[in-house]
């Protein structure tokens, strides 16, 4: 049988001692928390009771402080202020100031400021303490307009001196092509819109205008980067770009950039046009350069005399209205183009300015009474001929011709001097100036000396028959007739 042993313990006297520390420190900290609690509700309702009457602190009323202070002080001061109050004008070059004792600024506050306060609630007081709060009352300020625009008036920034004004970019005519030239921004200020903002400004408090910002300045309509501008760059510089070279055979004749800049037209809102009153001018003085029809021309004759033979249809001439419709064509399309003029005449050769008969052609002399036929500088033919009746009004008329057509077996008909009609058949008919032409005469026996006086033709030069057929053999339509 074994025995059973009981074992007694007893508590710790430290462990006790812990305990009883516990419980008192816990008291303790709860002493302190309810106190802190006590402490914030007498800060808070301390603040709910002073903010009842006062503005929270960081508050702001058109910009002027007037946290912590009661409406009678926060009105002073708003009023004191906006007294006091000026406007700084930060401008391009300088920075100006209006100062609104000067304009005669008077405030009415009202209940403005005490309506606002009214209407915060106090219980809210303390989230102003984390940033301020800004608030718009609307006041009856008023001030001497005329005393405004004078101040604004004797501002620098509107001296004459100091003035710029806004110019739009514009095109002009280089070296070598067309170019912008850049915008003037200027400083011209809008001064109506400056007066009106700076009167606002001086109810709101606002203490500096910055003009730029505001839009104050008067601004050019146009600049360099505008799509309409350099659009209107590209076909001005195309208009003008391309090199149209006139081939006269003997010379050149180059219209280029030089010549057509003058010639484009930009209108203030870019606009590009082609003046073609000046593409028509400049073709009239190609006409004047270069047409030789009805022109007078130096010749030597078969006797090597050396005559000037005026008049006639032979010879350049230029379709005005065709070639100016093809030139305004090809100027529009900025290409360079090598060609002839369009011409409503042609002669056969132009070896200058002054020779265009060449070395072939028909030669008639009426005081000589003869005819020669020149093809390549050999002549074909020479024979005397009859001419027509100066006696009668039938003159063979001088000049420069070009032949009109031949035609085989042709019948002449026409009126008689001395009554009647006339109808004449021959077998070669050459005419170049009208109704007068080279033909030969079968009823003719003899020919030159001075039978066109008195027995001449109707102004046609008749050849014997063996002359006619050998010219009629070499000339063609357009082949020279000189007549002197």
């Amino acid at each position: 049988m074994s025995d059973t042993q009981t074992t007694n313990v007893t508590p710790d006297s430290s462990t006790t001692r812990n305990r009883r520390s516990d419980k008192k420190s816990s008291k303790t900290g709860k002493i302190a928390a309810a106190v802190i609690v006590v402490l914030l509700l007498a800060v808070y309702g301390g603040g709910v009771y002073y903010y009842s009457s006062h503005f929270p602190h960081n508050t702001l009323i058109n910009h002027v402080k007037v946290g912590e202070m009661d409406v009678t002080k926060a009105e002073k001061t708003f009023t004191d202020d906006l007294a006091s109050h000026k406007i700084s004008l930060k401008e391009k070059e300088r920075t100006e100031v209006i100062d609104a004792n000067d304009v005669g600024t008077v405030i009415n506050v009202g209940s403005q400021i005490s309506d606002l306060q009214d209407s915060m609630n106090p219980w809210l007081w303390f989230t102003n303490l984390f940033g301020s709060k800004h608030y718009t009352v609307k006041l009856d300020v008023t001030y001497d307009e005329t005393k405004l625009e004078k101040v604004v008036n004797n501002l620098a920034c509107f001296k004459k001196e100091n003035v710029t004004a806004p110019k739009s970019t514009y095109i002009k005519a280089g070296d070598s092509q067309f170019e912008i030239v850049p915008e003037v921004l200027g400083n011209t200020v809008k001064k109506k819109a400056l007066i009106k903002l700076i009167g606002k400004d001086l109810s709101t408090g606002i203490t500096k205008i910055d003009l730029e910002k505001e839009n104050l300045y008067k601004l050019p309509k146009y600049y360099a980067k505008d799509k309409v501008v350099t659009d209107a760059l590209a076909k001005a510089n195309k208009y003008a770009g391309g090199t149209i070279t006139y081939d006269f055979d003997y010379t050149t004749e180059t219209l280029d950039y030089e010549t057509s800049k003058d010639w484009v037209k930009i209108s203030k809102d870019f606009k590009v046009t082609l003046d073609e009153s000046k593409v028509g001018d400049y073709i009239e003085k190609l006409g004047s350069k270069y047409n030789t029809m009805g022109s007078s021309r130096p010749f030597t004759t078969a006797y090597g005399s050396k005559i000037n033979v005026y008049g006639g249809d032979y010879g350049w001439k230029i379709y005005f209205d065709k070639e100016k419709t093809k030139l305004i064509k090809e100027i529009k399309s900025g290409k360079d183009v090598e060609r002839e003029p369009v011409y409503s005449y042609k002669a056969k050769c132009r070896k200058s300015a002054k020779d265009d008969i060449g070395d072939s052609y028909v030669e008639v002399s009426i005081s000589n009474q003869e005819v020669w036929l020149y093809v390549n500088g050999e002549c074909k033919v020479n024979s005397s001929v009859v001419t027509g009746d100066p006696t009668r009004g039938h003159q063979t008329y001088t000049g420069v011709y070009a032949l009109t057509y031949k035609q085989r077996n042709a019948t002449l008909t026409g009126p008689n001097a001395g009554g009647g009609s006339y109808s004449s058949h021959v077998s070669f008919w050459m005419p170049f100036n009208g109704g007068q032409g080279l033909h030969d005469a079968t009823w003719r026996s003899s020919f030159g000396g001075s039978i066109y006086r008195g027995s001449g033709s109707h102004g046609c030069v008749n050849c014997p028959y063996s002359t006619a057929a050998v010219l009629y053999k070499y000339v063609e339509e357009g082949f020279p007739v000189i007549v002197y």
